[in-house]
């Protein structure tokens, strides 16, 4: 049995539900929110002095953490995490011939996306 990825199994990704067409980038946009979140939480940091780390405005961050990161990219969020001294890898695998590939999201604990 293959595991499925979680960024294109519709019973995961509300926005393949929803039909949207950047699905997958949105959840993996919310996977990065989510634990920039639960970051900023574990380290008891008040959103103004999160933002000030990270190199955002206050409103900004609040905008983020309430759900609205569409015009957010991908690359900024992972700047986020960064400075909240989250390591961060991106690997480029061998292509296998006939399939398309995935971005996955993971850490010590679960494999997200």
């Amino acid at each position: 049995m293959s595991i499925k990825n979680a960024a294109k199994d519709p019973a995961r990704n509300v926005w393949l539900q929803l039909g949207l067409p950047d699905a997958e980038e949105h959840y993996l946009k919310a996977e990065l929110v989510l634990r920039l979140d639960r970051t900023i939480k574990a380290r008891k940091l008040t959103q103004r002095a999160a933002a000030a780390r990270i190199g955002a405005t206050q409103p900004e961050l609040s905008k983020i953490l309430g759900g609205k990161f569409t015009e957010v990219s991908l690359e900024r969020l992972i700047r986020f995490l960064a400075a909240l001294g989250h390591r961060i890898e991106i690997k480029v695998g061998t292509p296998d011939a006939g399939t398309k590939g995935a971005v996955i999201i993971t850490d010590a604990r679960r494999k997200a996306a």
